[in-house]
Parts: structure tokens; sequence; C-alpha cells
């Protein structure tokens, strides 16, 4: 069975409610916004939320700029922020014409080579997105994650209908493949949303499940 999607956004704005089992942890905004000659930004921010917000004021912010490369998503500049006691800084550059991407953390710049369909690790969710709507159903990225790279893998699991706060909302299982099973990634993706993932489990080492339910969008 195959979903009618809408064609995908030059820009959106989610919010979602983030748990760890059934308490209420923190909030995220996902936003997509077009800057000119061709080029978006896309910003994935978490921050604490009710009784957790009084004993950790930490927030973390995921900024991407990308532009099309023919159909394909090629990111120009990722920048990682966390804030609070363990402040952290990441930026890592896309050099196309070099074939490069350049990190910098902890005052440190390195380089490494990368191949011409690499994403940093806060795009992704758009590629998949926009390969979902182009009718595709496993995917494999190369991703700049870490000072390495690394191959995100995925495949479809099936279809599953959910009560949102946004009314009964079709979807498609998207399923991340990793090496262990101890941690596990699933996207419930929405084609009325042009597949925004609407959920988001992820399944820690510890055994901790965190999950992103959808609270509020708009184009």
């Amino acid at each position: 069975m195959s979903f009618p999607a809408a064609a995908f956004p030059e820009r959106f704005s989610a919010t979602y409610t983030v748990t760890a089992g059934n308490m209420t942890i923190g909030q995220a905004e996902w936003s997509l916004v077009p800057t000119g000659n061709g080029h978006y930004q896309y910003d994935a921010v978490t921050f604490p939320k009710g009784a957790l917000s009084l004993f950790y004021k930490s927030h973390r912010t995921e900024h991407s700029e990308w532009r099309y490369k023919g159909e394909r998503i090629q990111p120009l500049i990722y920048r990682y922020n966390r804030g609070g006691k363990k402040d952290r800084k990441i930026e890592v550059v896309f050099d196309w014409e070099q074939g490069l991407v350049k990190n910098t953390a902890k005052g440190k710049t390195w380089q490494m080579p990368v191949p011409p369909n690499t994403l940093d690790k806060n795009v992704y969710v758009l590629a998949l997105m926009h390969d979902l709507d182009r009718g595709r159903r496993n995917f494999e990225y190369p991703i700049a994650d870490g000072g390495k790279l690394k191959n995100y893998r995925f495949s479809f699991v099936g279809e599953e209908s959910l009560d949102t706060t946004l009314g009964g909302v079709k979807t498609v299982l998207i399923k991340r493949i990793r090496k262990t099973v101890a941690r596990e990634t699933t996207f419930w993706c929405a084609p009325k949303f042009s597949y925004l993932p609407v959920k988001v489990v992820h399944l820690e080492k510890d055994g901790t499940t965190i999950t992103l339910r959808i609270k509020e969008f708009s184009e």
C-alpha cells in the first residue's frame, strides 16, 4: 500500500515533546527555511523541559546550511553547539571543489576526504524525507560524523497509523540498521507532511528509550 505525499516543502517548523519512558524531559524544534540563492538552513534544537530543567540547563543546537546538487541535498556547513556545564562546539565545513571536509573542535582543525554524496549528521533527516518522497524504501548515506566518515543505513519496516496531537496520521516506519542491536532508532514518517518524522524512538545502550512525538507543525 502507498500513500499520497505532499510536495517537498521549501520551509517548515515542527515541535516535538521528548520523553524518557513516561517522563517528559524536553522539547525539540526542527525548522527549515530558504536563505536565498538556492541555499537552505535547517536547525534542530533540543532543550530540557519540566522538572528536569531545574537540574539540567544544557541545550543542544544542530545547524546545517545546504543546497541542492541535482536532486541530492549537498551540505555546506554543519555546526553543533551544546550549552550548559559540558559546553561543546563543533564546526564542519564542506569544500566540494577539493572533496574535503574541515572539522573544528576543541580549538583544533583537521580535514578528511569525502565522496561527493556525503551528508552531515543533521541534514540526513531531510535526505531521508526527500528519498521517501521519491519512492525509495532502502537507504545508505555516507555521513561526516565525529571527524570520521560513517555509513548510515536505513530500511523500510512497514506502515502504521498513529494518533497524534495533529490527528490521525498514516506513516511508514523506517529503521536505522546498526552493527550492534543494543542501539536502535526508528522513524515514523508521514506522507501527509512530506515524510517528516512525526515520531522517533531511540533505544540507547543502557536500555533507556527516548521518544520524540510531534506536537506542532507548520509550513
